[in-house]
């Protein structure tokens, strides 16, 4: 081989040894700035059902805008927008608790927009049915049930029976709203087959796995919707040893305390509530105290339980 031609085979092998090592180190690169972006959030998460919203929201906020522009910068791969979408997610879930639906819905929509700029199906799916989740709890359960379907149909054949068991269980409290007993039994049957009862670690974007207990919960509110009583009381008696968080004890407690006034328990539930209250009030959550004023709007007026609760309400307790 003559020299000229050795020089031209020993740098262009050299060039791409450096080109291979160069990648690999951005790949790296890339690696550790997402997993320091999503580092942060899975913590948050974790800490929000017993810290107050008002006190959380500030850093998650701060963090979505630092996201927002290290992504755009140095990021946009599917790992970027996956941690996005997460935090805009939880963001909008901060909103809720505030009672800011307005700021709710569009961070859920971000959410959105970035999974799917993800290309990531499950976190799609996951976000847009928790929008779903959302516009049913606050009264538009026809526009829930709309994007419950949507996520059912974004799912992939890979999706692990989790994912399917936590769906299936937010169209059974849609359904149970819109008072279609076919249809909530129908997703309760199908939660619960799906739904592994064992205890195992999540698969994300959940961070808590969806269990028998958190089966429970949903079936105690789904068929408290239906009005049927018996089935409602004995699943939340399955459920309360696993309402351990304060928010969601606080929420489940209100939804058991509607029960009880159906079955005509009203010092009972008014006592559940009286429970509630004090969380919602100490923990600042909007959402918490919004339940209880619609509670004390639907028992009588006149009663000694709602005066009881409105003077508790106003702080005079």
């Amino acid at each position: 081989m003559e020299r000229k031609e050795f020089l031209r085979v020993a740098l262009g092998a050299g060039a791409g040894i450096a080109a291979a090592r160069y990648i690999a180190m951005h790949d790296q690169a890339s690696s550790d700035l997402r997993s320091a972006l999503a580092g942060p959030i899975a913590h948050y998460r974790r800490m929000e059902h017993a810290v107050s919203s008002e006190h959380l929201a500030p850093a998650v906020e701060a963090h979505l805008s630092l996201a927002r522009v290290t992504v755009d910068q140095s990021l946009r791969t599917s790992g970027g927008y996956s941690v996005l979408a997460e935090i805009a997610g939880m963001t909008a879930w901060l909103a809720i608790d505030r009672g800011e639906p307005a700021i709710a819905r569009a961070r859920y929509n971000e959410a959105i927009r970035r999974a799917e700029q993800a290309d990531h199906p499950l976190l799609t799916a996951y976000m847009v049915a928790s929008l779903g989740q959302f516009e049913t709890d606050f009264g538009n359960p026809r526009i829930g049930l709309q994007h419950i379907a949507r996520a059912e149909a974004t799912l992939d054949r890979s999706a692990p029976d989790a994912a399917r068991a936590w769906l299936s269980s937010v169209r059974a409290v849609t359904a149970g709203k819109l008072q279609d007993q076919k249809a909530t039994l129908a997703a309760l049957k199908l939660a619960d087959t799906l739904t592994d009862h064992p205890k195992g670690e999540p698969v994300w974007p959940w961070v808590f796995p969806f269990d028998c207990g958190k089966l429970a919960s949903v079936r105690a509110v789904a068929l408290g919707r239906l009005g049927d009583i018996d089935g409602a009381q004995t699943a939340f008696a399955e459920a309360d040893p696993h309402l351990t968080g304060p928010k969601p004890r606080a929420l489940g407690l209100i939804a058991h305390a509607r029960v009880l006034v159906a079955a005509g328990r009203l010092e009972e539930g008014c006592v559940a509530i009286q429970a509630s209250l004090r969380t919602g009030q100490h923990l600042g959550s909007r959402r918490i105290v919004n339940e209880v004023e619609q509670f004390i709007e639907d028992i009588p007026s006149g009663s000694s339980e709602a005066r009881s609760l409105t003077r508790a309400l106003k702080g005079e307790v």
